[in-house]
């Protein structure tokens, strides 16, 4: 069960793994409700409008991904979602692979940019909303100038495993 977080910056979590659907590379279980749940606890909203990308299995919000076998709400290169998706949206949850080897050897891609899809996913985010990227290592800020730290969650999920950080990037006005 999930229990607000809200008033600490750094927040830590150990969740089961792994969830029913066994997907190489998706998030323990309950990890997607909570980090959603925390981010509506940060925008004091109740209903959010959620773009997920990179989504594999994740079930909330438009789905995204390049890959059709996870059946997204669009199947597309995440460097050009701004040519395919005009609205917008108050969080924007990505789960992008953790490096250019898995990148393609999981999906058979090239190589992620991660100023490129991070711009272009700023395009689709309202003023005040949330980017929250989901990744193994500490990710930057993608926009100094435009973006702000709120939240760091730190996930653990089994021995001899890395855990996870999702970083919760809050676009400025």
């Amino acid at each position: 069960m999930y229990t607000s977080n809200c008033q600490q910056k750094n927040i830590a979590w150990y969740l089961p793994r792994p969830k029913p659907d066994h997907y190489k590379g998706g998030m323990p279980l309950y990890c997607e409700e909570w980090l959603l749940e925390l981010a509506r606890d940060v925008l004091h909203k109740k209903n959010i409008k959620i773009l997920n990308l990179f989504c594999g299995m994740n079930k909330y919000g438009v789905r995204v991904d390049i890959n059709p076998d996870v059946k997204p709400d669009y199947c597309c290169d995440v460097h050009k979602i701004s040519e395919v998706l005009k609205e917008k949206f108050d969080v924007i949850l990505a789960d992008p692979p953790y490096s250019n080897d898995e990148s393609k050897q999981l999906y058979g891609t090239g190589k992620l940019n991660y100023m490129k899809w991070t711009e272009e996913s700023d395009k689709l985010l309202v003023d005040n909303g949330l980017m929250i990227i989901y990744h193994k290592l500490i990710m930057p800020n993608p926009n100094p100038d435009r973006y702000s730290v709120v939240k760091r969650v730190f996930i653990g999920n089994r021995i001899y495993h890395q855990p996870r950080v999702a970083i919760y990037f809050r676009k400025n006005k």
